[in-house]
């Protein structure tokens, strides 16, 4: 069979090309061995072949046979240099074993892929009726807590596993509109939005489902304690005052002490709501905790929470579009942990200007913005054939959410490639004077 894309980060695959032809029974089983999902195959450049044996010995050559090449073929010294690169760089949080998802790359898998990527409609639909039904259920939890009467735990799970499911079904759909909100239901629907966020930032972070499950009500309970703070500060649309600031500053401890009286409210929650406005430095509130004093927990919720509100219209500026808000926040020193951040950016698929990426038709190319009626395409200055390990005369496409081919794969890696000077590099693509945008 041929190969034609392996779906996921490409660092998930053992081979140095994502396209060639499965020849050996040690090809398969080092696709079988990997953490790809799964696979697309090309039937009109697969080959009718005898059987494979997978029992049978295999001392007679070499594990990756050379793949038909697609165009010129790669010098010996190339292959072995792209074989050679090191690897890019780690993650904080190691994928235990137990945790990989089995391989499957059966056409069956492949067919479901592309069924779920022309889903986004119909479950932008359901995303809307989830959202509003979610927004009803914040307003009710958050009058009820003005009034002192305990937080109903078992609820918010329920809605909770609404959000998540439609996670599950496309993550576009819900976390895309979760962001037009207007300014009068921000605060029920920042709650619903960081919710959504953290259920599928966890489960980009392999964490189990009960976490998972914990991790939305945590978001759904987050700024609990805002319901200390009066509407004339929430809604000021200039600067805060030293009082003013000291109120707004107070609400996470009041949110902790609130849920601690409530029975069954998850641990995760409890850490969330009092830690999420604590900085990787230091320099943040309550308690100026840093570093790995902050559980992961913690440190993933304080992305989420300011993600969301700076793609949000708020009462004092509007809105930034995602990957402009990715980029800034990216330029916060000490405020966000680095690596979590670049797993959040990954989880979204929403990457800063400026970062080397790997496009699925086989380039790679250079974020350069946003563009679109709300703001969800991307801009990518695509400059480089990583098939044919050769440059290419760079071209701007813009890649939709909902696009099938080309879609933006991952974020790679400029040491990788052994891009030399790669800030040089990257201003003299961006700088070369192009076309107008492809549509993907």
């Amino acid at each position: 069979m041929f190969i034609h894309t392996f779906e996921g980060r490409w660092i998930d695959h053992p081979f140095w090309r994502s396209r060639f032809l499965v020849e050996t029974s040690e090809q398969l089983e080092r696709i079988r061995q990997s953490r790809v999902e799964a696979l697309v195959i090309d039937p009109s450049r697969s080959v009718v072949m005898p059987v494979i044996d997978e029992g049978a010995a295999t001392d007679d050559g070499p594990a990756e046979k050379e793949p038909p090449a697609s165009g010129p073929a790669v010098p010996a010294a190339a292959r072995a240099e792209a074989i050679d690169r090191p690897p890019v760089h780690t993650i904080a949080t190691p994928w235990p074993v137990a945790a990989r998802p089995q391989p499957l790359f059966a056409p069956e898998r492949a067919r479901d892929v592309r069924r779920a990527r022309k889903s986004y409609g119909p479950e932008r639909r359901r995303a809307l009726r989830v959202i509003d039904k979610s927004r009803r259920a914040m307003v009710d939890v958050f009058e009820s807590a003005r009034l002192g009467r305990a937080i109903e735990v078992k609820s918010l799970v329920l809605l909770t596993q609404e959000v998540a499911d439609s996670i599950h079904r496309d993550p576009r759909a819900l976390l895309n509109l979760v962001r037009l909100k207007n300014k009068d239901e921000y605060s029920y629907l920042h709650s619903v939005a960081v919710c959504a966020l953290m259920i599928n930032f966890a489960r980009h972070l392999q964490l189990d489902e009960a976490t998972v499950q914990d991790l939305g009500v945590a978001g759904l309970l987050h700024d609990i304690g805002k319901i200390a703070i009066s509407d004339d500060i929430l809604l000021k649309p200039g600067a805060l005052d030293s009082r003013e600031r000291q109120a707004v500053e107070e609400h996470p401890v009041a949110g902790h002490k609130l849920l601690a009286q409530s029975p069954s409210i998850p641990p995760a929650a409890l850490d969330v709501c009092l830690r999420h406005h604590e900085k990787f430095d230091g320099t943040g509130y309550p308690d100026g905790l840093s570093g790995e004093k902050l559980s992961l927990f913690a440190r993933m919720a304080a992305i989420c929470d300011v993600y969301d509100a700076v793609t949000s219209d708020r009462a004092y500026r509007a809105a930034w579009a995602p990957c402009e808000t990715l980029t800034e926040m990216q330029s916060w020193p000490g405020h966000f942990d680095p690596k979590l951040l670049e797993r959040f950016a990954d989880s979204l698929g929403i990457f800063p200007i400026g970062t080397l990426v790997r496009i699925s038709n086989g380039l790679l190319g250079i974020v350069s913005g946003n563009c679109g009626t709300l703001d969800e395409d991307v801009t990518v200055r695509a400059f480089f054939d990583s098939d044919r390990l050769e440059d290419i005369e760079p071209y701007d496409c813009t890649i939709s959410p909902g696009a099938d081919d080309p879609r933006i794969i991952c974020r790679d890696s400029p040491t990788f490639w052994r891009f030399d000077d790669w800030d040089a590099m990257r201003m003299r693509v961006m700088a070369t004077r192009v076309g107008r945008p492809e549509k993907a």
